[in-house]
């Protein structure tokens, strides 16, 4: 899927580098770590949004998780998501 060409999915995209950018700032200004926010907000915000918003949304999430996983530390403030998206579409 060319991530430019889809602007629903990148949308999602964008929305979940939103959604992770809010989580990290309420970890560094609460200290709270509540495991199931991910779930709970997948849950409520995202139900009555289309299939590939939803697709966008959770691959942006999943780019994220294996880049920390990977030992690197996402900065998103400068995290270009659509990007890391497209390349990774580009391999398969």
């Amino acid at each position: 899927m060319n991530v430019n060409e889809n602007l629903v999915y990148a949308q999602g995209a964008l929305a979940a580098k939103e959604y992770l950018h809010k989580a990290q700032m309420d970890m560094k200004v609460n200290r709270r770590f509540q495991p199931q926010t991910l779930r709970l907000h997948k849950e409520a915000y995202l139900k009555d949004k289309a299939p590939k918003f939803q697709a966008g949304f959770m691959d942006a999430i999943g780019a994220f998780i294996l880049s920390s996983l990977d030992g690197g530390t996402v900065d998103l403030f400068r995290w270009d998501v659509l990007s890391v998206l497209q390349r990774a579409n580009r391999k398969k």
